[in-house]
C-alpha cells in the first residue's frame, strides 16, 4: 500500500514511540522463542464494521522486519471472521509488533466506522444534500494525524489538523474583545490572506455581525435548532447566506444529525466520531515454523 511521503514520517515516529512503550528493554514472554524462528499470522475481524489502520500497521511491521500483506484495504466494509491482512516475518517480530498493531486497528477503524455512520444519517434524510460531518481538534493526543485520516476514509472531513490551519475566534477570544467586529477587524489584519476566518457564535444576532463583518465562516455553537434555523433564514435575508460557510457544532449524536441537518447548514463538525468512537475488535492468530 502506498503511503504519502510526508504522512509516513509522521507515523512511523509515533510508531517507534508506541513500540517503546510497550517494551522499552524487551519482550520477556517471547524470549523463550528462538531468534530465527519465522512464522505467519493473520489479523482476523471479530465484528463488522469499516476497516481502516491497514496503511499505518504495514509501516509498523515494516518497521519490524515483517512483511504485512493486505486482503483488505482502508475503507473496506468487513464482517465478522473476515481475514483483513496477514503478516510474515521473525516469530518474535510479530509478537512484539501484535498489541501494538491491533490497537491502532482497533481504534482508527471505529473512527471511521463511526464517521461512516453519521454520513449515512446526514445523507439518508435528503434534506440537505450539502451537509457533511467533520471532525474537530478533540483527537487522543499522539493519534490526531492517524484519527483525522480515519475520518477521511469513513467519508467526513478533517477540519483543522492545526491551530495554524486558519483562524477560529471562539468564545475565549472574544472576551478580551471589545466586540465580534472589532475581533474580526484585528483578524484580517494581522493575518495572512490564505487564511480563512472562522468565527464562533451562539446567537442570530451574533451569526449576522460576524458575517457582515467578513468572517468566511461562522459557528453555530450549542444553539437550539430553532435558532440555527432563524439565523440561517436571516442570513439570507440580508444576502450573506451565499458568502458564507455555516457550520454547527454542539450537541451532535446520532439521534439529533437529522435535526442538525434541517437547519440549512453546510457542516456539522462533532468529536463524537473521534473521542467517542467505539473500537472495532480484530485478532491476530499465529502459526509458527518450529523447524527454523
Amino acid at each position: 500500500m502506498i503511503m504519502d511521503p510526508s504522512y509516513r514520517l509522521i507515523v512511523e515516529q509515533k510508531l517507534r514511540e508506541f513500540l517503546l512503550e510497550d517494551a522499552r528493554f524487551s519482550d520477556v514472554s517471547s524470549a523463550l522463542i528462538p531468534e530465527s524462528a519465522r512464522g505467519k499470522a493473520t489479523i482476523i475481524a471479530k465484528e463488522s464494521g469499516i476497516v481502516c489502520g491497514l496503511v499505518e500497521i504495514e509501516a509498523l511491521f515494516d518497521l519490524l522486519g515483517c512483511k504485512l500483506s493486505p486482503m483488505k484495504k482502508d475503507g473496506d466494509a468487513v464482517a465478522k471472521r473476515d481475514v483483513v491482512a496477514s503478516v510474515e516475518g521473525p516469530v518474535r517480530a510479530i509478537l512484539l509488533g501484535e498489541r501494538t498493531a491491533l490497537n491502532l486497528l482497533m481504534h482508527l477503524s471505529g473512527v471511521a466506522t463511526r464517521t461512516r455512520e453519521f454520513q449515512a444519517i446526514i445523507e439518508k434524510e435528503r434534506v440537505n444534500p450539502r451537509c457533511k460531518v467533520a471532525a474537530t481538534r478533540k483527537t487522543i493526543p499522539g493519534l490526531r494525524a492517524m484519527e483525522k485520516r480515519a475520518v477521511v476514509i469513513g467519508g467526513g472531513d478533517t477540519h483543522r489538523w492545526s491551530l495554524d490551519d486558519m483562524v477560529m475566534l471562539k468564545d475565549n477570544h472574544l472576551a478580551y474583545f471589545e466586540n465580534i467586529e472589532t475581533m474580526i477587524q484585528q483578524a484580517k489584519q494581522a493575518t495572512s490572506f490564505s487564511k480563512k476566518i472562522e468565527v464562533e457564535v451562539t446567537s442570530v444576532d451574533d451569526a449576522l455581525k460576524a458575517a457582515r463583518a467578513g468572517a468566511d465562516i461562522i459557528m453555530l455553537d450549542n444553539m437550539p435548532f430553532d435558532d440555527m434555523r432563524k439565523a440561517v433564514q436571516q442570513l439570507d435575508k440580508a444576502g450573506l447566506r451565499n458568502k458564507i460557510i455555516l457550520e454547527s457544532s454542539g450537541n451532535v449524536e446520532a439521534a439529533t444529525l437529522p435535526q442538525h441537518a434541517k437547519t440549512g447548514v453546510d457542516w456539522i463538525s462533532t468529536s463524537a466520531i473521534t473521542l467517542k468512537a467505539r473500537p472495532v475488535d480484530f485478532s491476530l492468530e499465529l502459526s509458527a515454523n518450529r523447524d527454523e
